[in-house]
């Protein structure tokens, strides 16, 4: 399962042996993890730096294929962990997707020399070995680390699929918010971006809503109309 990361530019520039400063300091194959990093002095956002991610992955490895059969062939997990780390700023010469976690009190399967990408991965890809057929992309944040209590639940065969967090309003305003009518809480309505607390009371006389963790599945169509919307033409990737 191949790993797609954008990261700061740091990270991607290649040392006298030809390696990404990335994985001279993770010694992790350049096979598994591909790691670029969005066009610099642009701002392209999150749709756009998946394009982006994408397009320079498929050029790279692509070797003339078609970018359909590229797509469906393997399951990909993209990281955008591109951000200044403006909050952690000790850790932004390193990304913060290298940014150490200490070990939790009594886990399993922790290291001394853990990082964030390291405890993120293992969720991740069980989620895709569960993903139907179809949906071989997933984007996540790569500031966030996700854990469950509970069994993952099925996933369903759509074009896109969202993870969200039952959330106080007081965080929510925060952050991304799925909104779905209560008579089909299974269906995405629409999506608000730091709604107000008023707002998010109001929605809840009709509606569910729920906080955006920063982990989308897409589908193999969805993905060629993101590509698409964003101006790439896969004839013309390099």
């Amino acid at each position: 399962m191949k790993k797609l990361l954008s990261l700061p530019p740091n990270l991607v520039r290649t040392n006298d042996r030809g390696q990404t400063i990335f994985h001279q300091i993770t010694g992790l194959s350049d096979k598994e993890y591909f790691c670029t990093c969005d066009p610099e002095g642009h701002r392209v956002g999150s749709g756009g730096g998946t394009a982006w991610l994408l397009g320079q992955a498929f050029g790279a490895e692509g070797g003339g294929a078609d970018f359909d059969e590229w797509l469906s062939g393997e399951k990909r997990i993209l990281i955008h962990a591109g951000g200044q780390s403006r909050r952690l700023p000790a850790y932004a010469p390193s990304g913060k997707i290298l940014t150490p976690i200490p070990v939790f009190r009594w886990e399993r399967g922790q290291r001394l020399a853990q990082d964030l990408l390291s405890l993120q991965l293992p969720l991740y890809e069980r989620m895709m070995q569960m993903a139907p057929k179809g949906l071989n992309t997933m984007v996540v944040s790569g500031d966030v680390l996700v854990r469950t209590s509970q069994p993952l639940g099925p996933i369903p065969d759509a074009d896109v699929v969202c993870y969200g967090l039952w959330l106080d309003a007081s965080v929510a305003k925060n952050h991304g918010v799925f909104v779905s009518d209560r008579r089909t809480p299974q269906v995405l309505k629409r999506m608000l971006q730091k709604p107000s607390v008023g707002q998010l009371h109001e929605l809840q006389k009709q509606h569910y809503y729920l906080t955006d963790i920063g982990v989308w599945l897409l589908s193999d169509r969805a993905v060629k109309l993101l590509m698409a919307r964003c101006g790439f033409n896969s004839s013309l990737i390099t």
